[in-house]
């Protein structure tokens, strides 16, 4: 009763404080219309509060997300759907679920509710401007009376998940004999009845990664089966993201942003013409995926952030072991950024390296400059296949300008 009293609109204290007055006066003058007056304006905001209090009404609510899962500045529609019902119920609803900023804050509805037994609903589309993984919620409930006197705020916690994965570019066709040439050469050797997938899964062991879980394998024969990792298996093409904070610039316009999208939109485009894929970082360990698992790789780039390591001793050796191909995407302003990717991965087939120009990206200017430039022309003479971008670059010029200069290299 007290908690309900707390929740009185300006309108019903409104009325009480008036009621009151003039009931007094009425006292003081001897008149009762004004007393009958005051206790009639007293009487309709109390009588509010008393339904409210014991009227046992019950509300819930449901939240759908369609799609659940997303690339930055994918549009999202949600459905909200509030039910009701008891003695006391009913009157206007006004709905606020909360967003982050990133989604473009919260939204408030007002919805009416009518009888014993209700069911109200409210849609609204998103934006989702940046990447990220999200928790849409909680709900705010705020059920008025039909006079307007009340403004019950009741809150529900469950939040629903959504994941905005980095913008993916398209990079257009495979290499013709550059980068797709070798595909599948270190690929699991098979008789003339078997399958890859059966030579490279075994059946799930408890304390295995769930990031292994073959699920092709897995829907065929009814167990859960993991890929066999450990026996040699190796990815076609690994993709190393340096993500220290103190060689990029940040920002949704900065040097980070570019190389996260960048990541995203090389494991698309070798997934989607069938290569496996393998993600790594300074800060986690591999990310295998096969090509019907691609998101899992977009999942880990919607949550990475900046790391706060310094040196450039960061590269897992036992990762970039490959003899397939290696894609390193690094910055500029640390002059030895590729020095350990170098060494680590000098039994790959094919080494390509995107180096960005942190120190001048601000200034808009087309294929890097300084220390950039100095990197990309270090590491063609090691033998990768380099190009220094600066920030007037897309994504897909810059791997246009990384497929030109590799070919032009393979022909001389």
């Amino acid at each position: 009763m007290r908690g309900t009293l707390g929740s009185l609109t300006t309108r019903g204290r409104g009325f009480l404080a008036g009621g009151a007055t003039v009931g007094l006066g009425g006292v003081f003058l001897g008149l009762d219309i004004l007393v009958r007056l005051g206790a009639l304006a007293l009487a309709l905001p109390l009588l509010s509060v008393l339904v409210v209090a014991h009227g046992r009404s019950q509300v819930g609510t449901t939240r759908t997300v369609s799609p659940t899962r997303t690339s930055a500045g994918g549009e999202v529609e949600v459905s909200l759907e509030v039910t009701g019902g008891g003695r006391g119920s009913g009157g206007t609803l006004l709905l606020e679920d909360q967003l982050p900023d990133a989604l473009g804050g919260g939204r408030r509805f007002a919805v009416e509710a009518s009888g014993r037994r209700w069911r109200s609903a409210a849609r609204y589309r998103l934006t989702a401007r940046r990447r990220g993984i999200y928790a849409l919620g909680p709900l705010a409930v705020r059920i008025g009376d039909p006079f307007g006197f009340l403004s019950v705020r009741k809150t529900f916690h469950t939040t629903t998940p959504l994941v905005v994965t980095p913008t993916v570019h398209r990079l257009g066709r495979l290499w013709a004999g550059g980068v797709g040439s070798a595909a599948g050469e270190h690929r699991v050797r098979l008789g003339s009845t078997g399958r890859a997938d059966d030579t490279s899964v075994r059946e799930y062991r408890v304390g295995d990664d769930l990031r292994r879980i073959h699920w092709r394998t897995t829907a065929r024969t009814g167990e859960l089966m993991v890929r066999r990792e450990e026996e040699g298996r190796h990815a076609d093409v690994t993709i190393y993201l340096d993500t220290r904070r103190d060689v990029h610039r940040r920002g949704a316009d900065g040097t980070f942003e570019w190389a996260v999208s960048a990541a995203a939109s090389v494991a698309a485009h070798f997934a989607g013409n069938g290569l496996d894929v393998r993600l790594v970082t300074d800060v986690t360990d591999s990310h295998d995926s096969a090509p019907d698992s691609l998101g899992l790789i977009l999942d880990e780039l919607a949550a990475v952030g900046p790391s706060i390591r310094r040196t450039s001793g960061h590269v897992p050796a036992d990762v970039l072991t490959s003899r397939g191909i290696v894609v390193a995407l690094v910055s500029g302003s640390d002059p030895e950024s590729l020095d350990q990717v170098d060494l680590c991965s000098t039994t790959a087939g094919r080494r390509l390296a995107v180096v960005l120009d942190s120190d001048h990206w601000l200034h808009g200017e087309h294929g890097g400059s300084g220390g950039a430039l100095d990197l990309a022309t270090s590491a063609r003479a090691r033998g990768w296949g380099a190009v220094a971008v600066g920030g007037g670059d897309t994504i897909s010029e810059a791997w246009q300008a990384l497929a030109l200069q590799s070919t032009k290299d393979a022909v001389g």
